[in-house]
């Protein structure tokens, strides 16, 4: 029954969370990345100079992103600079069934640009063995948010220069421990050993990377949410979610879209009423359909035991044991199922991401990494990128080190 209980209380916490913050969810401060990183022709970095197309004005523009799961319904109305183009739309981030936009906007040049990455997630609960951790990155504690941002550097492809950390707005402070506060007034009323406390922490970081000829810098930032719950039992442990936003510029040129982001909040994410009560009713029947399927099996497993007393009073030791082993068989079965089936949704929702930042990843001799989609062959070095569309061009020889071409996989990595 602690199985049970368990995924059916995660349901209903996931409802109640979901009803409070939903507009907190999509109101935060903005954020961006860079672009993809490309071969030099001399094999190092340039000192090119950079030229806008088009000064940084304080206009704005907007567009929308669909929401996969509705049948592409318009989910929310984003805000970045004028004469930018955008695009993305709303993904479930594994380990908090809370949907949020995942977008990259970016200037006519492409050497400035902002973006939402997809939430990770993680979970630890030492006492209880079942946890489903599919899509989970693989930590077992609570980290504040500069601890994570350190872990996301780790991630990124190719190797950036830390800069240091940077300062973090107040209002985007603001939003996390609202959103903290809601989602401890839901648990306030938790019963027992389900009640659990909220934390929240922010933390921003200046990167540097290499984008052609360009040293691009980057503003990291993130918040990072953990739900703890310190009550001795199988509910010990936490969950925690973060959201990394990105912004990108040409070197001497982020301070001044970070002031243009923070002062208007950009993106400052407008959801739409129905895409709302869309998600709210989806989140009641999941509720309503855990608690229905919690009574069935109460009563199933009560009419199980009963069964099984009598069978113990009446039939021999060995059959009880070829009930109890076909019991596991089935239990075996449909988690094998479930995992599968979770596999091909993790391959599935990467696969979205590459085509909605119109990027492709591709395997190579430095691990894997995510490039531009406009071109057919890519090539590595183990560090850098060159690509082209035109099969017959080797890099080798014309370029500095060795080169391998490399091989296009889905999104989270795993073979096509």
């Amino acid at each position: 029954m602690k199985r049970t209980i368990h995924g059916t209380w995660q349901a209903l916490a996931m409802l109640l969370v979901a009803a409070m913050t939903m507009s907190a969810c999509h109101s935060a401060a903005s954020g961006g990345t860079s672009s993809g990183t490309a071969a030099q022709t001399n094999g190092e970095p340039g000192g090119a100079s950079y030229v806008s197309s088009a000064p940084l004005s304080s206009q704005t523009t907007t567009f929308t992103v669909p929401d996969p799961s509705f049948n592409n319904m318009t989910a929310e109305t984003l805000t970045i600079p004028a004469g930018w183009q955008g695009q993305g739309m709303i993904m479930t981030a594994a380990c908090t069934s809370l949907p949020w936009p995942v977008f990259r906007a970016y200037s006519n040049d492409g050497l400035m640009q902002m973006r939402y990455e997809p939430v990770f997630g993680w979970v630890w609960r030492p006492n209880f063995k079942g946890v489903n951790t599919t899509g989970c990155i693989p930590v077992k504690q609570q980290m504040t948010a500069a601890q994570f941002l350190q872990y996301y550097v780790g991630t990124i492809q190719g190797g950036v220069h830390v800069v240091g950390a940077m300062q973090v707005p107040a209002n985007y402070q603001q939003w996390a421990q609202n959103f903290a506060n809601s989602s401890n007034a839901v648990y306030s009323r938790a019963p027992g050993q389900l009640s659990s406390t909220v934390t929240a922490d922010t933390a921003a970081l200046r990167i540097e990377t290499i984008d052609g000829s360009y040293v691009i810098e980057e503003r990291l930032r993130t918040v990072v949410l953990c739900t703890i719950n310190n009550n001795p039992g199988p509910y010990y442990g936490g969950t925690c979610w973060s959201r990394v936003d990105v912004l990108a510029a040409p070197q001497g040129k982020l301070d001044a879209l970070v002031a243009l982001a923070d002062g208007d909040n950009l993106p400052n994410g407008q959801p739409t009423q129905q895409w709302e009560q869309a998600v709210l009713a989806r989140q009641r029947q999941q509720s309503q359909q855990a608690m229905a399927t919690l009574r069935n099996m109460e009563q199933a497993e009560a009419r199980a035991i009963q069964q099984q007393f009598q069978q113990f009073a009446s039939m021999m030791n060995a059959n009880h044991a070829a009930f109890m082993q076909q019991q596991e068989s089935q239990f075996q079965t449909a988690m094998a199922n479930a995992n599968a089936q979770m596999n091909a949704q993790s391959t599935a929702a990467s696969d979205w991401v590459d085509y909605a930042l119109d990027q492709q990843t591709v395997a190579g001799p430095g691990g894997t990494a995510n490039v531009s989609s406009a071109y057919s062959e890519t090539w590595t070095n183990g560090t850098q990128y060159y690509q082209t569309n035109d099969p017959n061009v080797n890099p080798n020889g014309v370029l500095a080190g060795n080169w391998a071409r490399t091989t296009q996989v889905h999104g989270n990595g795993q073979p096509k």
